[in-house]
């Protein structure tokens, strides 16, 4: 190097304490808002750009196509890193209980001194870290990752990078999105210890790729010496039928994951493990693991069905998800969805593709069985795309509710924080509502077999005989169910187990019992029906809102569709808004009713829509609270769901609810009226906002905080004052559930009311600030000991602040109004 060159990196890399000064500034100008930005340096997967970079004082983004937008909106004094991202299994500063570990090497730091506008280059300066400082758990295999500070997770990434902090290494193991591994009580935890062992599997399988027939020779081996493995048989273009000579990965793993006992399962997998070379032991248990129909143990159809290459793909789809499961190079990802699709093409491949993938990557992939459909789709309200061959899922939709999924884990009040989690979690579901269904199964499938004898005059019929007359009229009645094919399978086994049909040869069955009079008739499911609730129920329940005027509220919101309840803080609004809501389903029906709450940092994405960060750092959209109750109310068109937003104006509702404010009117309730979203999961996307989907808001108008609500938001709400409501309703009530005497409640009331007079006449407050009567009501069920000493603390902890605050510049008037409700008490 020239030394004119040497000057000039001397110059660009200058002093290390001015490029960190002028980091810091750059966080300290940003509010703690500014974005953070973590961007990587190899170009085309192996080209290593970090000394050019470093060399010139500049980053570029490697891709003409990707990110060019991204990359434009990255502003001058911008804190910047170079980061590289992989896994590691060995070697870690902490004990990782033998399970592989993201990891992120910070390379360098700077801050953006010039964004050129063009979508690939920044000028930076820069200060290089050697060797690179490593970040573990939360970590982004994107070229380039924007990162926000506002939770734990972020706030802790862009302090251990620009900052200098150490990592809390304690905190990400025991984070429910990371603790079944790593957290302390892992140890002890045995439920998915069963995924160093299938991970190990499929790694050396990968030696098998191109000596198959090695594989196909110990598995007929293992077939001849263990009970439990039997489907080996092929059927040849020739019509003749034979030994299997050729198999795909997924297969292979499946000769341990079938329907079998689990020592069947073990003695497999055993014979299986010592002919790869597996060290890793046999699991204990399987919890978690799904497992294939017997009859239907292959991912791949008969040599007389297959195409010539259907193998070689699942092989391929095999090796292409191990590697998108460790790598950094976005290119990874895409060839992963093109040989997932067209994996989905291969005869024979349907929802067990992703039980394969689940199996050799239990930790980065979702398997979307029977039973972790119905979860994902019916508890948690996430939709699955079914845009695959035969309405299975094709790549897009696979990642897309994969990532969902993952970014909704590191919430820490979501019911599952990972995908042996959820698997779990949905078979465990199966014997409830899971068996359910199932259970209408069998009765249906049995019912028309029935229906079979007697046009046919015979008890005996075949599979196929089953399928022609009846398939259509099954998935008709159960229009959920993607695999009804396999269903009716699954159902005539189960009928064969329990003695009701005999199995007569393959594919022929016969009735045996058709003597035994009728069938009994087919059950609904054996749900718990929620309690109806009227407006009676909400008299009972402590309002004193009198029934003209609840009545008058429930007709404003069955015709407007979106109604606030206003009024003085303590006159009940929240309370009120729940019950009115389960007033309109006519039932107690906690499922159909999602409460949220406004707060001055809410924003679209986190309400309707928006990108979040996913299990490996990744940027997932995914819906918010909004657009679930959405969708839930357009698959369940009959039946109301309603949304309660307390404290509506405590955020910016016009900016919260974005384009959505405009399909809140009660006339665009149609698919019609349907707009594009914000961010849209395809180009044809449009959103509408079902008729049978109602918002009930509350609003706080003493708050002097807040803003004055957006006309626009106005306009499509029906807005309810609430008032301070005492008088003998409220003495009856609190009287008969607290044992508070009349004489007492007259005394209070009378004191309360002489308050709010007061308030209402002072002209820098007025009625909007008069004290509620849910300050004076104690809770349900709370007998009062001492009346006059429960008082007493309320004024002293509950309505002093309160008017402390009323009359901050007076706080003269405000103790002597607090002596004045406490005066003989």
């Amino acid at each position: 190097m020239s030394g004119r060159e040497l000057e000039g990196s001397a110059n660009r890399m200058c002093d290390a304490n001015h490029i960190r000064a002028k980091i810091m500034n750059s966080k300290l100008e940003g509010a703690g808002a500014r974005a953070c930005w973590f961007v990587g340096a190899m170009h085309g997967g192996t080209d290593d750009q970090l000394p050019r970079f470093l060399k010139e004082g500049i980053w570029e983004n490697g891709y003409e196509d990707k990110y060019l937008d991204v990359v434009k909106s990255v502003q001058v004094g911008d804190r910047i890193a170079i980061k590289s991202s992989y896994t590691r299994k060995h070697e870690l500063p902490f004990d990782n209980r033998g399970y592989t570990v993201s990891v992120m090497a910070i390379k360098a730091i700077g801050s953006v001194v010039e964004n050129l506008g063009d979508g690939r280059t920044l000028k930076v300066e820069w200060q290089q870290f050697d060797p690179p400082r490593e970040w573990y758990f939360y970590t982004n295999r994107s070229t380039v990752w924007r990162v926000l500070p506002g939770d734990w997770l972020t706030d802790a990434l862009i302090g251990f990078t620009f900052d200098d902090k150490p990592q809390d290494i304690s905190r990400f193991c025991n984070d429910p999105f990371w603790q079944e591994r790593f957290g302390d009580s892992a140890v002890n935890k045995k439920r998915f210890h069963w995924t160093h062992f299938y991970e190990s599997v499929a790694d050396k399988l990968i030696d098998f790729k191109d000596k198959r027939e090695k594989l196909v020779a110990v598995i007929h081996d293992i077939a001849s010496r263990v009970d439990g493995l039997s489907n080996l048989q092929d059927h040849f273009q020739d019509g003749t039928s034979g030994p299997l000579r050729d198999i795909c990965p997924f297969t292979v793993m499946g000769v341990f994951n079938r329907q079998t006992t689990e020592v069947n399962r073990k003695t497999i997998a055993t014979e299986l493990a010592k002919f790869l070379g597996v060290t890793v032991p046999v699991p204990e248990s399987f919890d978690g693991v799904p497992v294939l129909n017997n009859q239907r143990s292959w991912f791949f159809g008969f040599d007389n069905k297959r195409k010539t290459d259907d193998i070689d793909i699942l092989w391929e789809v095999f090796t292409q998800a191990i590697d998108f499961a460790v790598s950094d190079d976005p290119d990874v990802r895409t060839t992963f969805i093109s040989a997932y699709d067209k994996a989905t093409h291969c005869y024979g491949v349907g929802w067990n593709l992703t039980m394969g993938l689940y199996w050799i990557r239990p930790w980065s992939f979702l398997t979307l069985d029977g039973q972790s459909r119905q979860y994902i789709s019916k508890k948690i309200n996430i939709q699955i795309g079914l845009n695959g061959p035969k309405r299975y899922c094709n790549a897009h939709d696979y990642l897309s509710v994969s990532d969902a999924l993952e970014a909704r884990f590191k919430e820490e009040s979501f019911p599952v924080h990972s995908f042996p989690e959820l698997s779990l979690v949905a078979w465990k579901m199966s014997s409830t509502e899971v068996q359910d269904d199932q259970n209408r199964w069998k009765k249906s499938v049995l019912l028309k077999v029935s229906l079979l004898r007697q046009e046919k005059n015979s008890s005996d019929f075949t599979r196929q005989e089953f399928l022609d007359r009846f398939l259509a009229a099954l998935q008709e009645e159960y229009p959920d169910n993607n695999s009804a094919e396999n269903t009716i399978s699954y159902q005539l086994q189960r009928l064969r187990d329990e003695g009701q049909l005999e199995f007569v040869s393959r594919g022929n069955y016969r009735w045996l019992g058709y003597d035994d009079g009728e069938i009994e008739p087919i059950d609904g499911p054996s749900v718990i029906t929620p309690d109806p609730y009227s407006v009676e129920n909400i008299l009972a329940d402590g309002c004193f809102v009198n029934r003209p005027k609840l009545e008058k509220i429930l007709e404003r919101l069955r015709t407007k569709k979106n109604l606030i309840l206003q009024g003085p803080p303590g006159t009940g609004k929240t309370w009120l808004a729940k019950r009115l809501a389960f007033a309109l389903l006519g039932q107690r029906n906690e499922s159909k009713v999602r409460a949220v709450q406004f707060h001055p940092n809410l924003s679209y994405e986190d309400f309707v829509r928006g990108w979040r960060p996913a299990g490996d750092g990744r940027l997932a959209m995914v819906d918010g609270p909004f657009l679930e109750m959405v969708r839930a109310a357009t698959i369940e068109p009959a039946i109301r769901h309603v949304v309660v937003i307390e404290e509506i104006n405590r955020g910016n509702p016009a900016q919260i609810f974005g384009e959505m404010l405009t399909l809140l009117e009660a006339d665009k309730r149609t698919p019609n009226e349907a707009l594009e979203l914000c961010y849209r999961r395809g180009d044809d996307e449009r959103i509408y906002i079902p008729d049978n989907l109602y918002v009930i808001g509350t609003m706080n108008i003493a708050d002097r905080s807040l803003a004055l609500v957006d006309l626009a938001l106005r306009r499509r709400f029906a807005f309810i004052d609430l008032e301070p409501t005492f008088g003998e309703p409220w003495q009856n009530w609190v009287h008969m559930k607290c044992c508070i005497d009349y004489e007492i409640l007259a005394e209070i009331e009378k004191r309360v009311r002489s308050l709010n007079d007061e308030i209402s006449a002072d002209k820098n407050l007025g009625s909007q600030f008069r004290v509620g009567h849910s300050y004076v009501t104690p809770p349900f069920g709370a007998p009062i000991i001492d009346s006059r000493e429960w008082f007493r603390q309320v004024v002293d902890t509950e309505i002093g602040p309160l008017l402390d605050e009323y009359w901050f510049d007076s706080t003269d008037k405000a103790q002597k109004t607090r002596e004045r409700l406490l005066e003989g008490f």
